[in-house]
């Protein structure tokens, strides 16, 4: 007799691993699909933390109103200095008047001025930080991804202009090499302050050249107690914070200027803008202002300020003492080197109508050991820490008096038209207040 042999058939086997995989796409889908388990999980945590911050602020609201049934705005202000999770400096306390808005646990809360408290657009993004710096993030800014402290922390504000996080560590305050053997009392302490700043970066200070005022011609101010305002809540600033943005870039133009007769157009700081020529150091800072954004104010660098990027690019490791002061040919755009671009525009005659031409991966360009000016952010190798052309391609206007009082303007960081040796990053030059040409710009600071 046959015996009978039981088992699985290779269809049914086949079928049974089709039915298992079309259940792992159903469990898989249940988890991590829009409407899955995970996806609920996370936004009904994101609506249980902003319910938090919200009544968080309508506890600090209602315990602000007067017998008259109003606001009264000293009352809120201290209330809301109590609450727990609020960012009182990206919150501008303060506040004046209402509506107004504060950051609770990352969440912009407005409130009216009848005391309702409403929730404005998305958590707002968190920053990179450490105990000696805390980045700031301007209101409608937003971090660009894979940028972070170690490589150049990267941020674009509302307006699409782009910025670099210039650590100052707040340790150095405290630091006996630096501070004298005497601390700053606070963050008005300023002669402290600026003293301490100047000591750690003292490598990349000259003699005669200092961050006062000297005229209205110069940059703009109207005195020197305008101009120190400025300079100390500057200082007050990176105190507090633990560095200062400048802008990634020079800052550019839509279109190319060939004389101070050119229209001053809108500046922007992006890339493969043309760079801002023709402009003297006042009109430098009156366009420089025009950056100020979410809440921050932005300027022409101080002389200090400039010290202290080349001082954070030494600490990090990003370039040597001696390519900052000596010869910076290997990372800027001088007239001894020759590099390829693919990108952006370059010009050899950068004075002369319809003189730039167009780079590309396809139409690639060798600049010749010869002076040749480059649109914003041409090539990588021009780079350091997500800065670009600080050394090279042009002097920019500071905010820094020099000791020539028929010269008392100054310029930092190279010129196309020079070598890296002749003039190297950390390079500074005197000029008159009327001065403008093809080879100065300027870059711009937020604080």
């Amino acid at each position: 007799m046959r015996k009978e042999e039981k088992g699985i058939t290779l269809i049914a086997l086949i079928i049974t691993i089709i039915v298992l995989l079309i259940l792992a796409g159903i469990s898989m889908a249940t988890l991590t699909g829009e409407n899955g388990i995970l996806k609920k999980a996370d936004k009904a945590r994101e609506t249980t933390n902003e319910a938090g911050a919200k009544e968080k602020v309508q506890i600090a609201v209602m315990g602000s109103f007067g017998t008259e049934r109003k606001i009264d705005i000293d009352t809120l202000n201290q209330q809301l200095n109590k609450v727990e999770g609020i960012d009182k400096e990206n919150s501008n306390l303060p506040i004046e008047n209402l509506p107004a808005t504060v950051i609770v646990d990352h969440y912009n809360v407005k409130i009216e001025e009848n005391g309702v408290v409403t929730i404005e657009g998305e958590k707002r993004e968190t920053l990179p930080s450490t105990a000696d710096t805390k980045p700031f993030l301007p209101e409608g800014a937003e971090k660009i991804e894979d940028t972070d402290l170690d490589t150049g922390l990267v941020i674009k504000d509302k307006n699409e202009n782009e910025w670099v996080w210039v650590e100052v560590p707040k340790s150095i305050y405290t630091n006996t090499a630096y501070n004298a053997g005497s601390a700053p009392t606070s963050s008005e302490d300023y002669g402290k302050i600026e003293s301490v700043m100047q000591s750690y970066a003292s490598a990349y200070r000259k003699s005669g050249y200092s961050d006062t005022f000297y005229s209205v011609g110069q940059h703009g101010f109207e005195s020197a107690t305008e101009y120190n305002n400025h300079k100390n809540a500057m200082l007050k600033s990176v105190y507090e914070k633990g560095g200062f943005y400048v802008g990634r870039y020079e800052t550019g133009t839509a279109t190319p200027r060939f004389s101070a007769l050119d229209t001053l157009e809108t500046p922007v700081i992006q890339r493969d803008a043309y760079p801002y020529t023709f402009i003297t150091c006042s009109q430098s800072q009156s366009k420089a202002k025009e950056f100020s954004t979410g809440g921050k104010q932005a300027s022409l660098l101080f002389g200090i300020q400039w010290d202290l990027i080349l001082k954070y690019i030494e600490v990090k490791g990003a370039k040597t003492p001696s390519e900052l002061k000596t010869n910076s040919s290997s990372w800027g755009n001088y007239s001894n080197i020759t590099f390829e671009i693919t990108r952006g525009q370059y010009s050899t005659a950068p004075s002369t109508s319809g003189s730039w031409k167009l780079v590309s991966e396809i139409e690639r360009y060798v600049k010749p050991a010869s002076a040749v000016l480059l649109t914003t952010g041409a090539t990588e190798k021009n780079s350091v820490l997500e800065i670009y052309d600080l050394a090279g391609n042009l002097y920019e206007w500071t905010l820094e008096k020099t000791p020539d009082t028929q010269k008392p303007c100054t310029f930092r960081g190279g010129f196309y038209f020079y070598t890296g040796s002749g003039s190297p990053a950390s390079s500074r030059y005197n000029y008159a207040i009327s001065h403008n040409g093809d080879g100065v710009g300027f870059r711009v600071t937020l604080w």
